[in-house]
């Protein structure tokens, strides 16, 4: 296979991946607090400038080497909801949340309480306070201040943690709205940013700019389909015409 042919599946299986990030994206507008995947495309190419490791004195193929798909966490909006569990983060940093996993960390602010009055992702898992601990709501009036300070009937049953991590993020998606540190030595660091208490922080894609990046990726996987049909063609019309020397 020539070079020429590498470079077309090399671009047809870029494409391809592009095509999934952004079609997750956009089945996750209306996510709560979920947060963009992002693709380098040059980064799916060998190329002169950062070559490839390979043996000595052999030649890499241009073709794909590795993926670099990156989250953009950028801020959604947040809308107002009038639920006194729905919170959003304004600044930098996450809710701290316990799973079967171990602690995670979410901008999903749209909690409920379960039926022991634990305070809880829409998934089940309990938000943490303090400490690690769980908070629990059992009374009627909620007040949750801009520090995550909980007041339940006007008496305080705890602080939501509001954690973050040195810059630039170095996060796992878990799920949708859920990260975890791909470093597992990493230790989290108090957040800075404030509690709005009956409001939700929306997702951060816009959709408007990824249905013009599917139709970008779907016409250059189309050219790279017609590319590789070519190189077909002029393979099969070589092989037919040696075949009457």
């Amino acid at each position: 296979m020539n070079s020429g042919m590498y470079a077309a599946v090399s671009g047809s299986l870029a494409a391809m991946k592009r095509l999934d990030v952004i079609s997750n994206n956009l089945a996750n507008i209306n996510t709560p607090g979920y947060k963009k995947d992002k693709m380098s495309f040059e980064g799916m190419l060998a190329g002169d400038i950062n070559p490839p490791a390979v043996p000595s004195g052999t030649t890499a193929d241009p073709i794909m080497q590795k993926e670099n798909i990156y989250i953009d966490y950028a801020s959604g909006t947040a809308s107002q909801s009038g639920n006194p569990l729905d919170l959003a983060l304004d600044g930098d940093g996450f809710f701290a949340v316990t799973t079967p996993e171990g602690t995670a960390y979410t901008r999903q602010g749209n909690f409920r309480t379960s039926v022991d009055g634990t305070l809880v992702t829409v998934d089940g898992y309990p938000v943490q306070g303090s400490g690690g601990a769980a908070i629990r709501i059992q009374g009627s009036k909620v007040d949750i201040d801009a520090n995550g300070g909980v007041t339940v009937d006007g008496s305080q049953v705890g602080v939501v943690s509001i954690m973050d991590f040195a810059k630039p993020y170095n996060l796992t998606k878990t799920g949708n709205a859920l990260f975890v540190p791909a470093d597992q030595e990493a230790i989290p660091q108090a957040g800075k940013a404030q509690v709005q208490q009956g409001y939700i922080e929306g997702s951060n894609v816009d959709s408007i700019s990824e249905m013009v990046q599917m139709i970008e990726t779907n016409r250059y996987f189309e050219t790279c389909s017609k590319v590789i049909k070519g190189f077909e063609d002029m393979a099969t019309k070589a092989a037919n015409e040696l075949g009457k020397i």
